[in-house]
């Protein structure tokens, strides 16, 4: 009986590959069948050494649909598994098939995933819901556990709703697991708070910063005071109205020929080595090196100081040099 369409002719196919396996055919002559059968008929295509037709892809898209409907949302990786296919031959047999067989559409940020618009609606309405009522920095990696939503789909929806102005607030540290919404009514808390800390102080600390949910202090504080002068220590961030009252003390102490401690004039919270890298930028800004030294990391002693106090000594290292001038001869 002669084959009427591709699927009988593929039918016809199989039964003849049987056939001469039982009568050990050669696998060339086999091969070179397919690849007549492709050329012959362009609804036909030989995919890891399979013949599949419009028809049977048409069929599967049908079946795809369905679960589709009934689910919200299938894998390709888990159709891979059912039709014995590749992912990306499924993935373009199915996209082109979209809207008219399939009613969903293809993550565009995840060609792995197809959804429904319902599922997606659905969905969006939950992300909008939850992520309107946070009112703190929030991994969003917690809120996919804690919600069951999917990864991807979070994320592509996440990304919309922010842009589009719809959620006030921002995502740090991309489509990982250290991601973080950061809701505006926080972010403008947060910047309030830091300026009035700021201008009260005259400094700000990282590690205060990073426990307020900043994950780069530095690279925050020079964001948000570009025109500032300000310098850069090791755990503190200086303002101008600390530099100027350390130097004025500095160069007091120089002038007048004594010494200064300068830690008794920092904050708490500044290191040994914050204070030593603050007090050498002052002696050079000041250009005292020739009239001052730094003792102990967080002392500057004037010259004069140092002088007067040598002059102190010299009856006595005399004295002790005579001694023992005397006692060697």
């Amino acid at each position: 009986m002669a084959a009427d369409g591709p699927y009988d002719r593929i039918q016809e196919y199989k039964t003849k590959v049987l056939a001469d396996e039982i009568v050990n055919v050669d696998l060339t002559h086999i091969e070179s069948r397919a690849d007549e059968l492709v050329r012959v008929d362009k609804n036909v295509q030989l995919v890891l050494g399979q013949l599949v037709d419009n028809n049977y892809l048409d069929q599967i898209a049908e079946e795809v649909n369905e679960k589709l409907q009934e689910a919200g949302q299938v894998t390709i990786s888990e159709l891979c598994k059912t039709y014995d296919l590749p992912g990306d031959f499924l993935t373009e047999s199915l996209s082109v098939r979209l809207g008219s067989i399939i009613h969903g559409k293809i993550d565009q940020n995840n060609k792995g995933v197809i959804y429904t618009e319902a599922f997606v609606a659905r969905h969006r309405a939950r992300i909008r819901g939850l992520f309107t009522a946070i009112t703190r920095p929030t991994p969003v990696i917690s809120l996919i556990s804690q919600y069951g939503f999917p990864e991807h789909l979070l994320y592509s929806l996440l990304e919309e709703l922010v842009n589009c102005g719809r959620l006030k607030g921002t995502v740090v540290g991309g489509r990982q697991d250290k991601a973080v919404f950061i809701p505006d009514i926080y972010a403008r808390t947060q910047s309030n708070w830091i300026d009035a800390f700021f201008k009260q102080n005259g400094y700000l600390e990282y590690d205060s910063l990073s426990r307020l949910g900043i994950p780069d202090p530095i690279g925050y504080i020079r964001k948000r005071y570009k025109s500032a002068t300000l310098v850069y220590l090791k755990s503190v961030c200086v303002g101008q109205s600390i530099v100027d009252q350390l130097e004025a003390s500095v160069e007091e102490a120089i002038s007048s020929g004594s010494w200064l401690e300068i830690e008794p004039l920092l904050p708490s919270c500044f290191s040994t080595e914050d204070a030593l890298i603050l007090l050498q930028q002052v002696m050079r800004t000041l250009n005292k090196k020739s009239s001052a030294r730094i003792f102990g990391d967080n002392i500057v002693i004037s010259e004069k100081f140092i002088n007067e106090c040598a002059s102190i000594f010299n009856d006595l290292m005399q004295q002790k040099a005579e001694k023992w001038a005397n006692s060697t001869f």
